[in-house]
């Protein structure tokens, strides 16, 4: 789950790092000059952290003493909040930019994209971790901790921490005064920064964010039936038969297809099949204990559905056959992909951030698999669910989860499946998307 640097590596490249640290003092002269960047999506306040050195690194008696300060930020035009808090015997000196909108401003919230929280040792007066937070996620953040080398590095995404033990040559206290573009440019040997700086599509994400809107309108609208969803003519039915389903609902299945149909019958004027949607993927099963109790138990329909949905999308949009290949979501790098099981839900968050920043304009099919039943307990993929990912201009991440006709925080969701995994599968989107009107059901 994690990359680690390799410190014998480190160790044998001593010679580099000379030239390293070298190349490293002159940027610090070009660092004066920094401009910020209004497309960076954290605000720069090292002109700040350099003002305030001498609060930082005076006695605490002094410190004791200082209040907290509002100063002018000329890198980005806005204001930035410097305090001091001293918590079990360390001072805290916490940088915060201010966020602003038409309707408030001088709001200086503690998690936000730039703030830099400076931890100094009361008793050896040693500057000894840095903490950035990158958005605003209270789980996202670099950490950066004394090291005998200089530094080390740690790199939290959405409660996962992708890196660790990432050796930096230069110390913390050196750290604290420079621009956070020094950190990248220390690091860039292991850490992707791309996954934070990559370029912001405001259409692609509008996409995903209008899907999710079309269906918060109708989520009221919505009927519960287990086993219940519509089919191609938009008769509700019965999964397992095709019986009518009076109830006029959907269970975990229904209503990813009833989203999906969002996308397809906008292009064909009918809604997709469920007897192709249940098709059985025998050949590539991998779990032979499990392909034993297919008929008795169907252990992978959830796979089988959320692949044969995004699939039959697939082929709509681009006139090809499609592949398991062509939808299964394999591209995550700070987790081993396993064949039929996907990744594990307590990195959902992270994954769908990552996804939402590298290839946005996509929605996702998950099917959740775990342990399940008895005599004997499978591997059986028992829920699906919708992902509807996208980062606003702002940077702020929004990953939107829906699952059998509610709409529930990702949080939420993941304290559900703590052990679990999930599989996804990916769905391209567009403005092409209109979802099916449900009739009420009628009462006697």
């Amino acid at each position: 789950m994690e990359r680690k640097s390799d410190e014998l590596k480190f160790h044998r490249k001593k010679n580099i790092l000379k030239l390293f640290i070298a190349i490293y003092v002159f940027s610090g002269i070009i660092a004066a000059t920094h401009v910020y960047s209004a497309t960076s999506s954290i605000p720069e306040t090292y002109a700040i952290r350099r003002e305030v050195t001498h609060i930082m690194t005076a006695p605490n008696t002094v410190v004791d003493n200082q209040r907290a300060i509002v100063k002018d930020c000329f890198l980005t035009g806005k204001k930035v909040q410097f305090q001091v808090v001293f918590d079990r015997g360390f001072y805290y000196f916490i940088f915060i930019n201010e966020r602003s909108s038409l309707s408030q401003r001088n709001q200086f919230p503690m998690v936000s994209a730039g703030t830099y929280v400076i931890r100094r040792d009361a008793t050896t007066n040693v500057v000894c971790q840095i903490k950035i937070f990158l958005n605003n996620d209270p789980n996202t953040f670099v950490r950066i901790n004394s090291h005998r080398e200089g530094s080390s590095l740690e790199f939290s995404l959405f409660n996962s921490m992708i890196y660790k033990n990432v050796l930096m040559p230069i110390s913390v206290d050196r750290l604290m005064t420079e621009p956070f573009e020094t950190i990248i440019k220390m690091s860039d040997y292991i850490v992707n920064w791309d996954i934070l700086y990559s370029f912001y599509n405001e259409t692609e994400n509008r996409f995903a964010m209008n899907i999710a809107k079309a269906i918060d309108e109708k989520l009221h609208t919505l009927n519960d039936s287990d086993d219940g969803a519509q089919e191609w003519n938009r008769d509700f039915v019965f999964i397992r038969n095709g019986e009518p389903n009076p109830q006029n609902g959907f269970n975990c299945s229904g209503f990813v297809k009833w989203v999906t149909d969002g996308i397809f019958s906008v292009k064909t004027g009918k809604l997709m099949e469920i007897s192709k949607l249940k098709k059985k993927h025998l050949l590539d099963r991998k779990d032979t204990l499990a392909v034993a109790f297919e008929d008795e138990r169907d252990p992978f329909f959830g796979l089988d559905w959320t692949r044969n949905i995004a699939m039959t999308i697939f082929e709509l949009n681009t006139g090809k056959e499609a592949k398991m290949s062509d939808v299964d979501v394999k591209e995550y790098p700070y987790e081993t992909y396993i064949d039929e099981l996907g990744y594990s839900v307590s990195n959902l968050t992270a994954i769908l951030y990552y996804l939402a920043a590298t290839n946005p304009g996509h929605i996702y099919l998950g099917s959740v698999n775990g342990d399940f039943g008895r005599n004997p307990v499978l591997r059986q993929h028992y829920h699906v669910v919708v992902f509807a990912p996208y980062i606003c201009p702002e940077g702020n991440f929004y990953p939107l989860v829906y699952e059998r006709n509610i709409k529930r925080p990702i949080n939420e969701f993941v304290r559900r499946y703590p052990r679990e995994f999930i599989h996804l599968v990916r769905i391209k989107v567009d403005d092409a998307f209109t979802l099916s009107d449900i009739p009420p059901v009628a009462r006697e």
